[in-house]
């Protein structure tokens, strides 16, 4: 019944009535949908969390080439999705160049984190532009937010409240063979402004703004057509190079076996 009320009402809509309607609907996919992601340099970011039930981070299936971009499946969800359709085609085949096709689709598994960021590494400045905002990051960076997270005794949920904290996350390097990633606590007490901080559910986000089947097989094609190479910046992440204070820091720590 719902369904055809809808039907009912949004035939009545004027030309004018259904153009604001897709540009409220194009300002709120725009605002939500920038996943960021990091760059060189370090980012400092108060996380939020996704609710009192919910992981902080969200696994997702991705996508890349450069001809492409970054593509988040709906097989994340259990949808269909024309990527991991003609990947596993791929795959089942015996001719080997659908096999070398297939190497190059391969998907990717990352996470997400919701996060509100800084505009300087002190944390002095909230870049206003940029709460609550999909932070891609590769396995690695999740393992240590975890870890923090898991780590009572000294640092905790990053998320509370009162006694939260911010971290940093490094990246060093460019390319698929020179990049690393480290993430560093800051201290607590650090709290933004109360009115920066929000849950936010990854989930509900991320499928807002996913292409629809037809449009993601209009990027399969594109896909297809450039040979789908991958670019550089978005590497399969070395192992990082602990430093000394991280060394020190894991020694107190009892180790915890975590399968990702």
């Amino acid at each position: 019944m719902a369904k055809e009320v809808k039907k009912k009402s949004t035939s009545k809509m004027t030309t004018r009535e259904r153009m604001m309607e897709r540009k409220k609907a194009l300002a709120e996919r725009a605002s939500g949908g920038n996943i960021i992601f990091p760059k060189e340099g370090t980012m400092r970011v108060r996380l939020v969390s996704q609710g009192p039930d919910k992981e902080l981070g969200l696994e997702i299936i991705q996508f890349y080439s450069q001809k492409t971009g970054g593509i988040i499946s709906p097989a994340t969800f259990d949808e269909p999705c024309p990527f991991m359709e003609k990947f596993q085609e791929l795959k089942k085949s015996t001719d080997e160049e659908d096999q070398e096709l297939a190497k190059l689709l391969t998907p990717r598994r990352r996470f997400l984190v919701a996060g509100t960021l800084y505009k300087d590494e002190k944390g002095k400045e909230i870049d206003t532009e940029n709460v609550g905002k999909p932070i891609l990051i590769p396995r690695s960076v999740y393992q240590d937010i975890i870890d923090l997270y898991l780590d009572e005794d000294d640092w905790g949920d990053m998320t509370d409240p009162d006694d939260g904290y911010d971290i940093k996350i490094t990246r060093t390097g460019k390319g698929k063979m020179d990049t690393n990633y480290s993430v560093t606590a800051c201290p607590k007490g650090k709290n933004p402004n109360p009115k920066y901080i929000k849950e936010v559910d990854l989930e509900e986000l991320i499928k807002a703004q996913m292409p629809s089947y037809d449009e993601l097989e209009e990027k399969l094609n594109e896909f297809l057509n450039g040979a789908g190479t991958s670019s550089d910046d978005e590497e399969d992440e070395k192992p990082k190079k602990k430093s000394s204070k991280d060394k020190e820091k894991s020694k107190k720590k009892k180790k915890k076996g975590l399968d990702l």
